[in-house]
């Protein structure tokens, strides 16, 4: 148990040094991010929303989200083709809040989300480049 809180501080220590703003685009968890569909890509920006919410130990970093925005409507998968996709979204974000619930045994609208959080930074999944560490 010892461990893994050290695996964690390590973690978030490490996040929060290279998070001074808006994350570097060749860091692999924007990469992740970039890279999504567009039904995903929106998914995820909820699910860390939702984590930002309910775990005071991160915030929202909007500067990549907006950043990432634009990248991604160059390449048209960004806010501009995200209307014509509407019901693919919530689609989508419905059945990505399920996943995270189940694999972090959590309620993303009551529960407290750090370790969700924690678990997602120490993954390096692409929701967790979203995550500032405070």
């Amino acid at each position: 148990m010892m461990t893994r809180g050290l695996m964690i501080g390590a973690a978030l220590t490490l996040a929060a040094c290279t998070t001074g703003g808006a994350r570097s685009f060749d860091d692999p968890a924007v990469q992740k991010l970039f890279n999504m569909s567009t039904p995903e890509y929106y998914a995820n920006l909820t699910l860390a929303n939702r984590i930002t919410q309910n775990c005071a130990r991160y915030t929202y970093d909007a500067a990549l989200d907006s950043s990432l925005n634009e990248a991604r409507n160059e390449v048209g998968r960004g806010s501009l083709s995200a209307n014509s996709q509407r019901v693919g979204i919530e689609l989508e974000t419905d059945v990505s809040r399920r996943s995270f619930e189940v694999k972090h045994g959590v309620d993303v609208t009551s529960d407290d989300l750090c370790a969700a959080g924690d678990a997602e930074v120490l993954e390096g999944s692409g929701l967790s480049a979203l995550l500032i560490p405070v």
